[in-house]
């Protein structure tokens, strides 16, 4: 069950219109401009499947939950479009970073650390939105991977 403190900000967080934490093989840019972190702090609120449609690499469709885009055109779905074949599966992650929510997408590397540090804090009692989570990124030449703990 879900902490009676963090359900609000998780709420908020589907419902508002929320940054994407930008990674650089170097580290996050937490807004266009500011010198790049290798390592930032963060609450995890919530996660989830997600996939995006890229071309000439900019999103040009982005569902959040994997079964609809986020257009809000309610009649599409995912399984009917046409595209899908072509669509990146990541997982979303909804977190608090220097009191800013932001969200995150994750490639299979990073996804793949991710669902490591979760079990690890399963397997210890703890809840993920119980712990104050260290991101870091390891440069991968053309592409940041991401390490939590």
């Amino acid at each position: 069950m879900p902490r009676p403190d963090v359900e609000p900000l998780r709420e908020l967080l589907h419902r508002a219109l929320v940054r994407y934490l930008t990674v650089r093989p170097r580290g996050f840019e937490l807004q266009h401009g500011d010198r790049l972190r290798p390592v930032v702090e963060a609450r995890i609120l919530g996660h989830g499947g997600a996939r995006t449609l890229y071309e000439n690499r900019r999103p040009k469709c982005r569902s959040l939950d994997g079964v609809r885009p986020v257009t809000g055109d309610l009649r599409r779905s995912c399984a009917d479009c046409a595209q899908r074949s072509r669509c990146v599966p990541q997982v979303r992650v909804d977190l608090i970073v220097e009191r800013r929510p932001l969200r995150l997408l994750l490639a299979y590397s990073s996804a793949r650390a991710f669902f490591g540090y979760e079990a690890e804090l399963r397997q210890r009692g703890r809840r993920i939105e119980d712990v104050l989570t260290k991101i870091t990124v390891v440069n991968r030449g053309s592409w940041g991977e991401l390490r939590f703990g």
